[in-house]
């Protein structure tokens, strides 16, 4: 299946070669399974693991699933890693540690270079990047529109702490989320992350307070590298029942006043504009594409 930037609540990463993951992540409802190259895997072990990363694709590609791999990042390596796990199931590439637009560009190249060997659709692979350096948020904007091929864009709280010489804390997280995020609406993609750690697994609520409020902020969606997180991202980043109702109601209300010759109207004791009518649009349209892509 395609990556669906529309659909992209929950990617829950698998490190390569772990079959009792992989098999744990296909029985779960994940919108992404993500397969990891690059953290979860020693040095030593990364190019066996590259055949487990294609075979764990060509897995999840067959009981109907969207895979994706995170590479890794320096570009010997990166390059191995795009060549290993080419196949026809291979929805997308999580780029870390991008520091500029022209990383993005030299990738696209050569995914380009391969999809053509591998005669598969041009473009058909999209990349997600991940924002984990200094170097990398100042360079935000530019990455963001780099290259057709990115769907999404996000920052990694663990390296990018690690880059600032800082705790990974909410003081912290909340600026470089900002910016992937300004970056991301300013561009047309996709924005995901959360103000938390990744590494936060075995506290539910407090995990579950911190997507709710990406949410709020303008994120639709974020990595997670365990199973309870999985449910939580998929109910956070999709709009509730009432939400849907509300926006259905809104709507109505907006096309009867239109038909009357009336722009701004009074809802629930509030006033509707143009901007409103848009965000209720929007919930719509994103209620569709997770309920299309559930059958």
């Amino acid at each position: 299946m395609a990556f669906d930037p529309e659909f992209c609540r929950s990617l829950l990463f698998v490190p390569a070669g772990n079959e009792r993951f992989l098999e744990s992540a296909l029985r779960g409802s994940a919108d992404v399974i993500q397969i990891d190259l690059e953290d979860s895997i020693p040095p030593d072990q990364k190019e066996s693991a590259r055949g487990a990363a294609r075979d764990a694709i060509e897995q999840i590609h067959g009981a109907g699933r969207i895979g994706i791999v995170r590479v890794n990042s320096p570009l010997r390596l990166l390059v191995r890693d795009m060549e290993a796990v080419m196949c026809p199931g291979l929805a997308g590439l999580t780029i870390p540690k991008v520091s500029s637009g022209d990383v993005l560009k030299e990738i696209d190249a050569t995914l380009s270079e391969l999809e053509q060997e591998h005669q598969l659709p041009p473009r058909a692979i999209r990349l997600i990047a991940l924002i984990e350096s200094a170097e990398g948020l100042l360079n935000v904007r530019e990455i963001a529109t780099s290259t057709p091929r990115l769907a999404a864009i996000t920052a990694g709280s663990e390296d990018l702490a690690a880059d600032l010489g800082s705790g990974v804390d909410p003081d912290m997280l909340f600026l470089p989320n900002m910016q992937t995020l300004i970056a991301a609406r300013a561009a047309g993609i996709t924005p995901l992350g959360f103000i938390g750690s990744i590494a936060v697994y075995n506290e539910p609520e407090i995990f579950r307070r911190w997507i709710r409020r990406a949410r709020q902020l303008g994120f639709e969606g974020a990595s997670c590298i365990h199973p309870r997180q999985v449910e939580i991202l998929n109910e956070e980043f999709a709009p509730a029942a009432e939400e849907v109702d509300r926006a259905h109601a809104l709507i109505d209300a907006f096309e009867a006043h239109s038909a009357e010759g009336t722009g701004a109207f009074s809802f629930e004791g509030r006033m509707v504009d143009a901007p409103v009518i848009g965000r209720a649009r929007r919930v719509l349209k994103r209620h569709q594409s997770i309920a299309a892509a559930a059958h």
